[in-house]
């Protein structure tokens, strides 16, 4: 097969994060290590801090040993040492310049499916395979520093995977009306519906891993998760497969270019980053998953696909009578710790549509009235303290915009366009209805209409009928 290089900018990878675990309501947005025990009531299924970080290393310098580049100006440490139950993140160790090399890894380091653009919220059903491989394999397998890193992974990854006690809670909690709409089960009944996957509780551990870890082309790349999430000008880091499609992809590719191609995956700087300052990438403001940055993949869902609640800059959608509205949660520029609202493409509604918001925070105060304790005993720790999160951070956004709302700088009647997305939507709906093949009414040397510059003169007639 004829190979054409092809660029695929940066695939949302996830960040490996986990919840600080309490018996009561923990309202500090503090997280878990990888592979913490706190992670999980299941003291055989976790690995100690020591271990975690025995595993990081080995993955790193297995991967140097491959021909794989990790810059040494960069490290894996937790976020805060003197923390029990910090986060691990990627900080830098010495001044990195814009432009500069970060990560470079060999697709043969790669557990991978068929090399394709794959949309980013579908499952790549020969990546699972390929995982399945591998994990048998275990030690004999080429990948074994990798395969040992993810074994240390906890089965209930994603809320989905939860126990039945937390997940019916979290469904009481979101309930017909809060996102994300809908959660349960989104992953593992694509894998039974594209897959023709089983119920085993194995294959759903491995359907979360890809669906935790995997880039939008199919591959699983080892040290990418080790990158935090974080937007705005936090985010200061960005990836691209770099690596030889067929013809077939290329004609469908949007980014081409002749250089560069090595068949790898890379992360490059987009920003100064000083000694001590982390490294971040981001989910879904990413030139490689554009599906999620115009179809309002925000907040919620990425707690329902990653297990974790993204710090400010937030992105939601909440209903407003039978539609959803897009809003932007940033954190205000004078130091005061506020929060600026700034709305979605479309109209702003009505300033009456705030009893909307109304409503949900009085669900949100019922539901915390009704579950102050966790009295039965049998949601797990972690779940539990999650759940908790999550309902503060829709307390807040809610509030937050029904302050908006309410004040003399809300305008009712803006409208938020953006050029692009308009032309794209329209030239799509041209395509898909192949309007642009009913050429007849202009088979005419007669235009209706004429417009004139000082450069040229344009002659063009119209069918708004026929949609031409």
């Amino acid at each position: 097969m004829k190979r054409t290089s092809i660029l695929f900018l940066l695939g949302c990878l996830s960040s490996t994060r986990w919840i600080v675990a309490t018996a009561e309501k923990d309202t500090d947005n503090t997280f878990l290590p990888a592979k913490s025990c706190a992670a999980t009531d299941d003291g055989e299924a976790c690995i100690p801090r020591d271990e975690t970080q025995n595993l990081q290393r080995d993955l790193i310098a297995w991967m140097r040993s491959k021909d794989a580049f990790v810059s040494h100006r960069m490290e894996v440490r937790l976020e805060d040492p003197a923390d029990p139950w910090s986060r691990y993140g990627v900080f830098a160790t010495e001044r990195i310049e814009r432009g500069e090399l970060l990560l470079s890894v060999p697709l043969e380091l790669m557990i991978q499916g068929e090399a394709r653009p794959n949309p980013t919220d579908s499952l790549n059903c020969d990546t699972i395979y390929e995982l399945f491989e591998a994990m048998e394999l275990g030690d004999k397998s080429h990948l074994a520093p990798y395969i040992r890193y993810l074994k240390s992974i906890p089965e209930r990854i994603l809320p989905e995977a939860w126990s039945d006690a937390g997940r019916e809670l979290f469904e009481e909690l979101v309930g017909n009306k809060l996102p994300p709409q809908p959660y349960q089960n989104k992953w593992h009944q694509q894998y039974v519906d594209s897959c023709d996957g089983g119920d085993d509780q194995f294959e759903k551990w491995m359907v979360h891993l890809v669906a935790h870890f995997e880039i939008e082309e199919g591959f699983m790349v080892p040290y990418l998760d080790f990158f935090n999430h974080r937007n705005g000008h936090w985010n200061n880091a960005d990836g691209a497969l770099y690596a030889f499609m067929d013809r077939t992809e290329v004609e469908l590719a949007w980014h081409v270019t002749f250089h560069m191609y090595d068949d790898s995956y890379k992360v490059f700087a987009v920003s100064t980053i000083e000694p001590g300052e982390q490294i971040y990438i981001s989910e879904n403001y990413c030139d490689d998953c554009l599906d999620r940055l115009f179809n309002e993949y925000g907040t919620p869902e990425i707690f329902r696909d990653y297990g974790f609640i993204e710090d400010l800059p937030q992105r939601w959608s909440f209903k407003f009578g039978e539609h959803w509205k897009e809003i932007h949660l940033k954190e205000k520029q004078d130091g005061s710790g506020g929060t600026t609202v700034s709305w979605g493409l479309g109209k702003n509604p009505p300033r009456s549509d705030v009893n909307d918001l109304v409503d949900n925070v009085n669900h949100l105060n019922n539901f915390e009235n009704a579950h102050q304790r966790n009295t039965a005993g049998n949601i797990p720790e972690n779940e539990w303290n999650a759940i908790w999160q999550y309902h503060d951070a829709l307390n807040t956004a809610n509030k937050a915009i029904i302050m908006h709302m309410n004040s003399d700088d809300y305008n009712e009647d803006s409208l938020h366009l953006n050029e692009e997305t308009i032309f794209s939507d329209r030239t799509t709906g041209c395509l898909n209805d192949k309007s642009y093949l009913n050429l007849e009414p202009f088979r005419t040397h007669e235009y209706e209409d004429t417009e004139e510059s000082m450069f040229q003169t344009l002659s063009h007639s119209e069918d708004p009928e026929g949609k031409n």
